[in-house]
């Protein structure tokens, strides 16, 4: 063939290759704008989809390079919603449509059959709805369906079975009618990934799925599966993640399960499985997530767990499992994540969980270990959840343990720890909740607990803390719990605690807390539960306290007095004041509707207490009186006597005593004095008389 005719097929070439250019630009820039109309795009990404732009120079839009046709349109995560256009029909060659995680709704098109050349479909994890449309008759070229985390609804696509050239299939997380997993899913001979999770399957998983030895991926969770934990699972060579957790499956782990060498991740939680974990469990190298929580498992977890390099979360907890811990689990690993909580583990607790420095949830609540916490947990500053509650702990708590700058939840409740929560508790700046009550803690609370801005709930009842309560608790704004009950701290309620808004929850009953309640304490306006029985706390009940909404207040074994409104103790309860020597019930509130209780009225009281008074100055008054009266009696026979000496002195000095007898009858006292005294007595012990009457 000569250069000239070459020439000429290479310009014919061109020329027919922009003639297809020129005819198909319009049509999908028209389709792709149409595609436009239907969406909401909050974050301006279509901003260029216009007239003046080639559909290739659109965002998210792929072509062939040497059609120009449109060949992929991906626009994944960028914030759209709206519905979907049939327009995508009009894209013949469209090989990849991912309008994955978006809030799109509505329903899939009928017409996007029309795309044959599809071989990427990823709608998931929006808000489409409705039954979907068959798509297996001419989408038979696509290697990738993904209607994941929608709400789809109907039957389930049976269809999907047709697509023989899937690699991945995920229906999962959608409103299917309950169904079993229809058999013909064995024929998808080169899945990869299969997720079927949580879209209403129940029944045994069928033994075609085991012949999927392509599989890598393999998805029921959540569903209602039965039956025994399947031994034939071991034929997956390449499975590297198994999720089959929150189902009903029963029966133990097969020791076969060994086989799966390259199996990393084995979620089987919230089972019915039981039975001992097989010893070649080990084998499986390349762990990093091995969940098997809230089965029925019981007996030792097998030593070589502690073996394993590349574990990062282990959880077994809620079973029945005993013994020791394997002492080198987490040696060796970035272990991130372990909860071992609510079994029977005993003997000393592992140190090794944070060796690596990565671990951020450590949760042991609810075991039998003993002995004393490992101090090498003292630099394990990664930790955001710290819980090894409910154990036989003793000793002193590592001092690093109470540094924790990223924790939300320290938790050392109800164990034996003595000594104190150190200073540096103020470290731990974003902790959510502190929990230590139940143990034998002692010293005085620290003050940089207020340091805690986000604390919620704090519980150091039931230890032997002393001292006065930190004034800067007042500090926390967050914080809604607090429970010091049972204790020996002392000296006042600081009114700083006035100052923590948040407050449902205030418990300090059971120390030896004295001095009056601050007013401050009122302002506590969602306040729910008061408790502050059991203290030596004297003065009144501040009205701004009584009036608010509360549900429980419990004030029994004090020193208080003074009124409590009616209100108040309906809203109490009679018990709630009990052993408060001078409280009274104000009854003259408006409303107020007399009930049974044993405190007096404040009106009853006051009356006692004047009528008292009025009695004792009565009894002064009569006393003052009755000595006015013996005194003047006494003085006046002094002044008789006095008289009579004088007299008989001047008859014997005159010698004349005919008329003596005379003399001495008319001066001696029983005779005149009386006569002129008697009347006063007589008219005084009248008066008295009369007074104490008027009383």
């Amino acid at each position: 063939m000569s250069t000239s005719h070459l020439q000429i097929c290479f310009w014919c070439f061109l020329l027919f290759v922009n003639v297809g250019i020129s005819t198909s630009l319009p049509l999908e820039r028209d389709a792709l704008l149409d595609v436009k109309s239907h969406l909401e795009d909050p974050q301006n990404y279509l901003i260029n989809w216009d007239q003046s732009h080639s559909p290739c120079e659109f965002y998210g839009v792929t072509c062939d390079k040497i059609s120009g046709e449109v060949t992929g349109v991906s626009l994944s995560n960028v914030s759209l919603s709206g519905t979907i256009s049939a327009s995508f029909s009009v894209l013949s060659q469209l090989r990849t449509l991912d309008l994955s995680a978006n809030s799109i709704s509505g329903i899939i098109p009928g017409a996007l059959t029309n795309c044959t050349n599809l071989q990427v479909l990823n709608l998931s994890m929006n808000s489409l709805a409705g039954q979907l449309p068959d798509l297996s008759s001419l989408l038979l070229k696509l290697q990738v369906l993904d209607l994941s985390t929608n709400s789809f609804s109907g039957p389930f696509p049976v269809w999907v079975s047709k697509l023989s050239g899937l690699t991945e299939l995920g229906l999962g997380e959608n409103n299917f009618d309950e169904g079993d997993v229809p058999e013909s899913i064995g024929l998808l001979k080169n899945l990869t990934w299969l997720f079927l999770g949580q879209c209403n399957l129940r029944g045994e998983i069928p033994a075609s799925v085991f012949d999927l030895d392509s599989l890598g991926t393999l998805d029921f969770s959540r569903n209602q599966m039965t039956g025994v934990f399947p031994k034939a699972i071991s034929n997956l060579r390449n499975l590297w993640k198994i999720e089959l957790y929150q189902n009903n499956l029963s029966g133990e782990i097969p020791p076969e399960i060994a086989q799966l060498t390259l199996l990393s991740e084995f979620d089987v939680s919230q089972n019915k499985l039981s039975g001992v974990l097989p010893r070649e469990i080990v084998r499986l190298k390349k762990l990093k997530v091995f969940h098997i929580y809230m089965n029925n498992f019981h007996g030792e977890l097998p030593e070589g767990l502690g073996d394993l390099q590349f574990l990062e979360s282990f959880s077994t907890y809620a079973n029945q499992f005993s013994g020791k811990f394997p002492a080198n689990l987490g040696r060796f690993s970035p272990l991130n994540a372990i909860d071992i909580s609510e079994n029977f583990f005993s003997g000393e607790f592992p140190k090794f969980l944070c060796q690596n420095k990565k671990l951020q949830f450590l949760l042991a609540l609810t075991n039998n270990f003993s002995g004393e916490f490992p101090s090498s947990y003292s630099s394990c500053k990664t930790l955001e959840r710290f819980r090894v509650s409910q154990n036989q702990f003793s000793g002193s708590i590592p001092n690093g343990m109470w540094r924790l700058p990223n924790a939300v939840i320290i938790d050392v409740a109800d164990n034996g720890f003595v000594g104190g929560i150190s200073s540096d508790i103020g470290i731990s700046a974003t902790l959510n909740q502190l929990l230590v009550q139940n143990n034998n803690f002692s010293s005085k609370l620290p003050m940089e607990l207020g340091n805690l801005s986000q604390l919620q709930k704090l519980d150091a009842s039931n230890n032997r803390f002393s001292g006065q309560i930190p004034a800067e608790i007042g500090n926390l704004k967050q914080l809604s719990y607090l429970n010091l009950e049972h204790n020996t701290l002392e000296e006042s309620i600081p009114a700083e605690l006035g100052l923590c808004n948040s407050l449902i929850d205030l418990n300090l009953a059971e120390n030896s807390l004295s001095g009056k309640i601050a007013d401050t304490l009122g302002s506590l306006l969602v306040l729910n539960s008061l408790n502050l029985s059991h203290n030596m706390i004297s003065g009144e009940i501040p009205e701004g306290l009584q009036s608010l909404k509360l549900s429980y207040v419990d004030f029994s074994h004090n020193n208080l007095s003074g009124p409590i409104s009616p209100q108040f103790l309906m809203v109490a309860g009679d018990d709630a004041f009990s052993e408060n020597s001078d409280l009274c019930v104000n009854d003259t509130s408006e409303g107020w509707r007399q009930s049974v209780t044993s405190l007096p009225s404040c009106q009853w009281t006051d009356n006692h207490h004047n009528f008292s008074r009025r009695r004792l100055f009565a009894v002064l008054i009569m006393v003052s009186s009755l000595v006015v009266l013996l005194s003047s009696l006494a003085c006046l026979r002094y002044e008789n006597n006095r008289l009579e000496v004088f007299n008989r002195k001047r008859d014997t000095e005159s010698g004349d005593d005919s008329d003596s007898k005379w003399v001495v009858e008319s001066f001696h006292p029983p005779e005149v004095i009386p006569s002129a005294a008697l009347p006063f007595a007589l008219w005084v012990l009248n008066f008295l008389a009369h007074f104490w009457y008027q009383l």
